[in-house]
């Protein structure tokens, strides 16, 4: 034997011994318990939501407009402007939404951000009218409520006042009624 051998003998004795050892405890120990079943005590904690900043505006159609008012509703700020193609095809799926929820605790507005004043939109809703309030808001309005780079942008709120979902882009009649109809489904 050369004595070169022996480290080499030692390293292939540890290996075999280890996995051996490895394998016996392995082998000894019980299978996991599955998980106990979850109650009040241990399912997992509610999602938490962001509360929707608190904003009160004169409308061009409808009066004042005043989020905390509305508590208690499903409430949708969809955020827009005249000269943007996607939220003018929108807007008669909200309007035809609005007037058949309306009843059951759902309410819209919706806030042009045409910097041009507000002669523009009432314009605008003369060609175009629609029976859901209309206000005007600036840019710091729209950033408290996430609105990045592009519009339209939607906002859906809770009964408790709680931004739930929010929709960047043009969004067809039947998936805004389908997200407004489960958040109505929801106890206040």
């Amino acid at each position: 034997m050369i004595w070169t051998d022996i480290p080499r003998r030692f390293f292939t004795f540890s290996l075999v011994l280890g996995f051996t050892v490895g394998a016996a405890c392995q082998a000894s120990s019980p299978p996991p318990e599955p998980p106990p079943p979850m109650d009040s005590k241990t399912a997992p904690p509610a999602k938490v939501y962001r509360e929707a900043p608190n904003f009160a505006v004169e409308t061009l159609n409808a009066g004042k407009f005043d989020l905390r008012a509305h508590r208690g509703k499903v409430v949708v700020v969809n955020f827009w402007a005249t000269w943007c193609p996607p939220c003018v095809a929108e807007m008669p799926g909200f309007d035809a939404t609005y007037r058949r929820l309306k009843g059951d605790g759902f309410e819209i507005v919706g806030l042009s951000l045409d910097q041009e004043g507000p002669e523009v939109v009432r314009k605008f809703l003369a060609k175009h009218p629609v029976s859901y309030p209309i206000g005007m808001v600036d840019g710091i309005t729209a950033a408290r409520f996430g609105l990045g780079n592009s519009i339209p942008y939607t906002v859906f709120i809770d009964r408790r006042g709680n931004i739930r979902d929010t929709v960047t882009g043009g969004i067809n009649e039947g998936l805004f009624e389908q997200k407004v109809k489960k958040l109505l489904q929801e106890p206040a």
